[in-house]
């Protein structure tokens, strides 16, 4: 059985292919919005990627609580009619990495096939002016949120 620093490296061209769409996705519709919806990201066999977006629209609005499950729940069911290898999800989130200050990030929660399952986080500030700033992208271990194989 791989280690999860063996299977990290395995799969790390997934995680490019699932997690580099949704961030520059996500970036865009903070230097243009200001905020986003969870949004989603699937690879399947053939290495195409997909995205996956879910709407509550409640009186012409969804939140981010309302979505995310709707997302997971559209997420699963991909998997279980193509042959899905990994999937992502985007969402708004504040962290408060190693004792550090708080803050926002844009977090991808990456799921693969194989068992992996990590969340990367890409820290953000507001500037005053200049639009939004990111720091360097770092990855955490994490809970499977999706299911998709199971």
């Amino acid at each position: 059985m791989a280690t999860t620093d063996e299977l990290y490296s395995e799969v790390t061209p997934d995680i490019e292919a699932v997690a580099g769409p949704l961030f520059e996705f996500s970036k865009l519709c903070l230097r243009k919005r200001g905020n986003f919806l969870p949004n989603g990201a699937v690879l399947d066999a053939e290495r195409n990627v997909g995205f996956v977006a879910a709407s509550a629209d409640i009186n012409g609005y969804s939140t981010s609580t309302e979505v995310l499950p709707l997302l997971h729940d559209g997420i699963r069911s991909q998997a279980k009619e193509k042959e899905v290898i990994a999937i992502g999800i985007a969402e708004n989130v504040t962290i408060t990495p190693n004792g550090q200050p708080s803050t926002e990030a844009i977090k991808v929660l990456f799921e693969h096939k194989q068992g992996l399952v990590v969340a990367l986080y890409l820290p953000f500030k507001k500037q005053f002016i200049s639009g939004y700033s990111f720091g360097e992208i770092f990855t955490v271990i994490a809970e499977s949120e999706v299911n998709a194989w199971l």
